[in-house]
């Protein structure tokens, strides 16, 4: 298979995992402050967003201060930036163009629809409403586009690689998000943690996550930081863990076998690597340094994803 194409696929799952993320995370955000059970200053809300998607400073640069309509707007439909969520989908289409022939024609129909539906969107003069409605919009035409991924394609190198790019992308999210929560939590009055305040804040995290019913199947109570911490860094069945999806990472990378797994040094063993860290991790080891260990988690991916993309599609 020619790089360009390999390439393509690897962003293609990238950029829909992304927007996805993005937008699911700002509307359980925005909402969250309605519902608080106390009020949350709203520009703590803002700032958590655009903290989330990496895009605080570029904002400020542009901004003067946080308004709901423009903070939004520019994360969302601002084609005047590649960072939006409209510009993430307009790469990943970009990208399955790319990789046309090699995709199913169910697929590449939804990917075009998911595009033109969301260009098609225009934000009204309720944020509200087009916020709420914008997010699911991505989030539904995510959901079908990855269906036709796993349900149209044959399981072969495309089909890995797509699903490499995809599974990284979620990792890489799933840390930002850990990262971002955590932020806000450290802001809240020291008079407030241990109680419905902080609680509630991991409720939020765990909706930014798909994951508030799962939890509470597997713990079989209420969030708290440590079970939250640990079901989503650490649970091995739960498709929106670290673990999990570094596991799959992994699996993909062993299928597209560049080199062998146990040569010092190369993408496989860092990938392997990594993944046997949460594989035998344990809360209590990071229980005090978390933040610590969720950066030093974060540089790690960014560096597979930039190793990826030299090495392996760049060649």
């Amino acid at each position: 298979m020619l790089s360009r194409i390999a390439n393509s696929l690897f962003w293609m799952g990238r950029y829909i995992e992304r927007a996805e993320h993005m937008a699911r995370y700002t509307r359980v955000q925005y909402f969250s402050a309605l519902d608080a059970p106390i009020a949350q200053k709203k520009e703590m809300v803002l700032e958590s967003i655009l903290s989330m998607a990496g895009l605080d400073d570029i904002y400020k640069k542009t901004h003067d201060k946080l308004v709901d309509e423009e903070v939004l707007t520019f994360l969302t439909t601002d084609l005047n930036h590649p960072f939006s969520i409209i510009s993430n989908i307009s790469f990943g289409r970009e990208n399955a163009r790319g990789a046309r022939d090699t995709l199913s024609s169910e697929l590449w129909e939804s990917i075009n629809k998911y595009y033109h539906a969301v260009n098609d969107f225009s934000m009204n003069s309720n944020i509200d409403e087009d916020i709420y409605d914008f997010s699911m919009l991505i989030m539904d035409n995510s959901a079908i586009v990855k269906g036709y991924i796993d349900n149209t394609l044959f399981r072969n190198l495309e089909w890995s690689i797509i699903n490499l790019g995809i599974h990284l992308e979620r990792a890489i999210q799933i840390t930002r998000i850990l990262i971002s929560k955590l932020e806000d939590i450290e802001r809240i009055e020291k008079s407030l943690i241990n109680t419905s305040v902080e609680n509630y804040q991991w409720a939020t995290l765990l909706k930014s996550c798909e994951s508030f019913d799962m939890l509470r199947r597997h713990y079989k109570t209420s969030p708290s930081r440590k079970n939250c911490i640990e079901f989503l860094l650490l649970n091995k069945f739960f498709p929106k863990s670290l673990y999990f999806n570094l596991s799959e990472v992994q699996r993909h990378m062993q299928i597209l076998a560049l080199h062998n797994s146990g040569d010092k040094g190369t993408i496989e063993f860092n990938i392997g690597k990594l993944t046997a860290t949460f594989q035998y991790l344990q809360y209590s080891e990071i229980e005090n340094r978390t933040s610590e260990f969720l950066n030093e988690t974060i540089d790690k991916l960014y560096k597979i994803g930039e190793r990826l993309d030299s090495e392996f599609f760049g060649r």
